[in-house]
């Protein structure tokens, strides 16, 4: 284990701290800027489907078939725009929040004042009381009610006032593509096994049996065989994938609905689990490295005077004693960052029956109640000369 590394915890406390701060405007609802690549994805994928089962596949149906298949899938199609359109237009803010002028800008959280946005159910940019799940979303620099998730595809954050809206865009999105897949099977089969199913229009009376009729009966185009099949399996491939999506993402919400849980709570506890816990019988130790900027190579008398102090520092009850000491230790000419990194240390289980001994080669010190294996830890430094020497120390706990 390093000493003079950054421990995990600290770099990822570092690293959210160096992250660009929250947009000072907020975002009232997915209409607002910047709009999201995902949000055009969604709306071109909807258009191009709906364009292709009305106007290409849907008129290839029998005559007794089109009336229900047109009225089905075009009450799906509706209904979707719809709710498609209400999840992404509301919004999903606190109500206090909107209440609020959203032209005033929101001020820039300062994490050396607090450790967190929302404390004791209060927003610290929002400036305002939230509710128990609230949460302030990063993305539309505002507090959201019952917040669930920010959704790319709608450009919206999806919480407790159009979470209603968005799960139902969501099955209304996968019945539409179920009723599109099946249409497209039904067509390629019959293609295959008797072309003339689909060619029941009259105006097909007047064409050769390689030319086929796009968006009958208002704009007839004639085109050729591949490419209405051409367009069948894009349409075909975009719609699976499509409907693979928002289908694993349905199933996952009915799987969050069941167990009562929003999406952000069930994020929390699955890292909350993965994240390894000390075991017992061990200690985490903290110790704290300071690295001043002196380029001057230290003496002899200093070299010796740093190795005394250390080992008075080891044998003084650092290890097993339970008081969780975190003394400073001065490591010359290292590093100008200063450093924390977190050991987890075994105390003895028979106290104060160690007996004394120092192994040199292993580098193992054992004192008194407490026993401890000295790692050798390289930390590289410049001397005065240009040149680059090692010095070699560390802790761990014992074999």
């Amino acid at each position: 284990m390093d000493l003079c590394g950054r421990s995990q915890r600290g770099a990822l406390r570092e690293a959210s701290r160096k992250q660009a701060s929250p947009r000072r405007w907020s975002r009232v609802n997915g209409w607002s800027w910047p709009l999201h690549t995902f949000q055009a994805v969604a709306w071109t994928t909807l258009f191009i489907l709906a364009f292709a089962n009305f106007g290409i596949f849907v008129p290839l149906l029998p005559p007794n078939w089109n009336l229900v298949i047109y009225g089905v899938t075009g009450g799906l199609f509706c209904f979707h725009f719809v709710v498609h359109l209400l999840a992404i237009s509301i919004d999903p803010a606190e109500t206090n929040v909107r209440l609020k002028n959203y032209s005033e800008p929101v001020p820039t959280f300062d994490p050396s004042k607090h450790t967190h946005v929302i404390e004791n159910q209060y927003c610290h940019l929002c400036e305002i009381t939230v509710n128990r799940k609230a949460k302030h979303c990063r993305a539309c620099n505002k507090c959201v009610s019952d917040f669930d998730h920010h959704c790319k595809w709608l450009n919206n954050c999806v919480g407790g006032r159009n979470y209603r809206y968005f799960f139902c865009s969501l099955v209304s999105a996968s019945a539409s593509l179920l009723c599109l897949i099946t249409i497209l099977l039904y067509v390629f089969i019959q293609y295959f096994v008797n072309p003339e199913v689909l060619r029941t229009h009259p105006l097909y009376e007047d064409v050769s049996k390689d030319t086929w009729l796009l968006f009958l009966p208002l704009f007839p185009v004639k085109t050729k065989t591949l490419v209405v099949l051409g367009i069948g399996v894009f349409v075909l491939l975009l719609s699976a994938l499509s409907l693979l999506l928002l289908g694993h993402l349905l199933i996952f919400h009915l799987f969050l609905m069941f167990k009562k849980l929003s999406t952000y709570e069930y994020v929390t506890q699955n890292r909350c689990q993965k994240t390894p816990k000390v075991p017992a019988g061990r200690k985490e130790l903290s110790f704290k490295i300071s690295m001043p900027q002196s380029e001057v190579q230290p003496s002899a008398a200093g070299r010796a005077l740093w190795s005394t102090l250390l080992r008075q520092h080891v044998r003084g009850g650092l290890v097993g004693d339970g008081d969780s000491q975190q003394p400073d230790f001065v490591c010359p000419q290292v590093s100008k960052d200063q450093q924390e990194m977190r050991l987890p240390v075994k105390a003895d289980s028979a106290e104060g029956k160690g007996p004394a001994s120092e192994k040199q080669g292993e580098g193992e010190i054992t004192g008194g109640e407490s026993k401890v294996r000295m790692l050798a830890v390289s930390v590289a430094r410049r001397t005065s000369l240009g040149s680059r020497s090692v010095c070699r120390w560390g802790l761990a706990s014992p074999r």
